[in-house]
């Protein structure tokens, strides 16, 4: 809804009549809705999927960064495949119901690891999102690299489970001597 306002101005015993356009009303986009992050965010189905970035230093080994929101009643396992030197690899990640899961979105966050992925940063990274008996979906995440100081313990590392393990041995070593 637009008013028009007119004004009547004397200057100098002449006479303007000066019209200006104003909106009571104006588009708030403080109203509007969108990713505060560099992420990508979509829903599919009863999986809300929030702030989805690959972060990689050398474009061949990523760690996904997302968080997972399951609104629905039933535990689901949801699926990101990508092209993965030149097949297709899954990533799956379990959604407990009514809960969220977080992947690599902080340092020393259980991270989710594609290999092969070939995009380097500033990139993105096609991915099939799917879960269940629910339609799938395509979109493209984001490629970036730890440059900036928040994103540098996001970069790919080596899981704590693929750490080599050393356990003592239950006989005593040799004294040693002089």
């Amino acid at each position: 809804m637009r008013a028009r306002t007119t004004a009547t101005v004397v200057l100098a015993g002449a006479v303007m009549v000066l019209t200006a356009g104003c909106n009571f009303i104006s588009p708030q986009t403080t109203t509007e809705q969108y990713a505060p992050s560099d992420g990508f965010e979509t829903n599919l189905g009863a999986i809300q999927i929030r702030n989805a970035i690959v972060f990689t230093e050398s474009g061949d080994k990523g760690s996904l960064s997302v968080t997972l929101i399951n609104t629905s009643s039933t535990d689901q396992d949801v699926s990101f495949q990508y092209k993965s030197l030149g097949s297709t690899a899954t990533a799956t990640i379990p959604v407990p119901a009514n809960s969220t899961v977080s992947r690599g979105t902080a340092g020393g966050d259980e991270q989710v690891i594609l290999d092969g992925i070939g995009e380097q940063p500033g990139s993105l990274l096609r991915v099939f999102v799917q879960y269940g008996t629910q339609s799938g979906k395509n979109f493209d995440i984001p490629v970036l690299d730890g440059s900036l100081p928040q994103y540098k313990t996001l970069l790919p590392s080596v899981s704590p489970s693929s750490v080599p393990v050393q356990v003592p041995s239950s006989e005593p070593s040799p004294a040693p001597t002089s």
